[in-house]
């Protein structure tokens, strides 16, 4: 209940990136006692080779008169000497900027003035908050295995609400690209920590439909972004209006439960059993007797002592294999899922509508792959995904110039693809630790992610040096993070657990053996000359005297 509306932040804080630091239209301003000069009169003469050069000229001194009677003299000027005239424009003193409004308010690179010779602080800006995701994927995972779910959880939505609020109010670009890292950690944080609350609520297949149904809001994140920067076309407006449902949400910090299962492997039986009287009591049921009692033997009964866990459990040997694998599935996965959703700006066409489309299609794809997940099971559907998406990718390095609707029709089946792949691929993640270690897992797979996010604006600068080599990239990784999973067990196939309810079943009747060993020793004990021999016949025999 709480992780569907909290995803909305990490997905809109992406997907509003996209509005609000979108490249436009823009020229050297008009100074003032010339702002009567048309704008098509005033680019042409003042930055005849591009946008950021500008003709030196004293502009100061020149009326509006004087204006054209100083430009007429280019008119037959050589190009040699118009060139000489034309210097970039931090050189030539161009103190500001002006943009085309005509589908963008006021974004961060209007304001900031993110271009030319600073057009590459955008990138930076962006990287403060994919770092700072990429460090919350992992230090959150610690944090609510050491504190709690619940607490962390909270904890970072307020951090993120407040963060974001503060950025709305920002007027420098060093204050805000320092806040941005502190929003990526907190809405990392938050996405991560819900949705293993959600998973350790639910219990058998429950949890599978829930945990692709968590995944969900990001699909219908993408919808609301562009709806929200359509409307308001002002990016301290669209802060304001992503951020504020996350203050809404801490309020219901009281009444959110904590994980039952973090209770458990933590010992804190009497938390446990008024959280589970009160899960009860809202579903018109009533426990068990014996309820408590079995609780008890369930916590005393744990595969291991309760210690601490760090994040260098994950890479001990146990384990090693399983985080390695899902190191590599999840950067494929997220290098192929934002690499196809750049490229698609890319297709033409009107970018709040490509939004609204490429959220739809994605929310589609993950409730189909409800139904055939409970069909087949996660690993082989995470597989077949996988390949058809990275096959996709590949086939449209091959599709002739001129066929847009094949390339869009790719493009949508990889997006479907490797939008279901997302749904799937935290569930399957959280499967495959234990309950202690299941934060620090989904989290090192979100930090993989997280580099993913880093490399993915850059993947498409590849395009200048072969223009097949991003689509190939992301394919080829699409299909070895599949063939990865290959060397790793589906824990909720029939078969898997068939195979560990028997080797179970195995263990007990050796344990009863033993036991039963050392009661008919205790009636009938062996001659110490026989001790260093076996008498498994005789208490075979004599077991019926037991």
């Amino acid at each position: 209940m709480t992780r569907r509306p909290m995803v909305h932040g990490i997905a809109s804080q992406i997907v509003i990136r996209s509005h609000y630091a979108a490249t436009r239209d823009f020229w050297c301003a008009r100074p003032e006692h010339l702002s009567a000069v048309p704008l098509d009169v005033w680019r042409n003469l003042t930055q005849p080779d591009g946008q950021c050069s500008f003709r030196d000229a004293p502009y100061q001194q020149l009326t509006l008169d004087l204006f054209f009677e100083y430009f007429a003299s280019f008119a037959n000027a050589t190009n040699d000497a118009l060139q000489a005239d034309t210097v970039p424009v931090a050189s030539a003193g161009c103190a500001s900027y002006e943009f085309d409004d005509s589908s963008f308010g006021q974004t961060i690179v209007a304001e900031f003035g993110l271009v030319c010779d600073r057009a590459h602080l955008v990138s930076i800006v962006e990287m403060c908050f994919l770092a700072g995701a990429a460090l919350g994927s992992v230090g959150s995972g610690w944090i609510s295995d050491q504190f709690g779910r619940r607490h962390t959880l909270m904890g970072f939505a307020l951090t993120q609400a407040l963060t974001g609020l503060a950025l709305g109010f920002v007027t420098s670009l060093e204050l805000y690209m320092a806040l941005r890292v502190v929003l990526g950690f907190a809405s990392m944080s938050v996405a991560v920590v819900s949705f293993v609350l959600v998973v350790e609520l639910v219990s058998g297949r429950y949890r599978t439909i829930i945990g692709i149904l968590n995944i969900l809001p990001v699909a219908l994140a993408y919808i609301m972004a562009a709806g929200i920067a359509y409307v308001t076309r002002d990016w301290r407006t669209m802060q304001f209006a992503i951020t504020l449902p996350g203050l809404v949400l801490v309020s219901v910090w009281y009444w959110c439960p904590e994980s039952p299962r973090w209770l458990l492997a933590k010992g804190r039986l009497d938390e446990l059993y008024q959280l589970l009287e009160r899960a009860a009591t809202t579903n018109g049921l009533q426990l068990p007797d014996h309820c408590r009692k079995s609780l008890v033997v369930a916590s005393t009964n744990g595969d291991e002592p309760e210690v601490a866990v760090t994040v260098g459990d994950v890479f001990r040997r146990k384990f090693i294999r399983t985080t390695l694998v899902m190191i590599v599935v999840w950067f494929g996965i997220i290098l192929i899922y934002f690499g196809i959703t750049l490229h698609l700006s890319n297709l033409g066409g009107d970018i709040y509508l490509n939004t609204v489309i490429a959220g739809s299609v994605e929310a589609i794809a993950i409730c189909v792959s409800i139904v055939v997940v409970l069909k087949l099971g996660l690993r082989i559907n995470l597989f077949l995904y996988m390949v058809i998406a990275g096959l996709s990718c590949i086939v449209m390095n091959f599709v002739p110039d001129g066929n847009l609707w094949l390339i869009i029709t790719l493009a949508m089946i990889v997006k479907c693809c490797v939008g279901a792949c997302n749904a799937i691929i935290p569930t399957f993640t959280a499967y495959q630790y234990p309950t202690t270690m299941r934060n620090l897992g989904v989290g090192v797979g979100n930090f993989a992610a997280g580099v993913a996010l880093i490399i993915v604006p850059y993947l498409w600068l590849l395009e200048h040096v072969d223009q097949y080599l991003p689509m190939t990239i992301m394919g080829v990784f699409s299909i070895i993070g599949a063939l990865s999973l290959a060397v790793l067990k589906d824990k909720l196939s029939s078969k898997y657990r068939q195979r560990k309810l028997a080797k179970k079943m195995a263990s007990n009747e050796v344990i009863h053996s033993e036991d039963a060993r050392a009661r008919i020793e205790s009636h009938f004990p062996r001659p110490a000359e026989d001790a260093g021999f076996s008498n498994i016949g005789f208490a075979q025999n004599e077991s019926i005297f037991l």
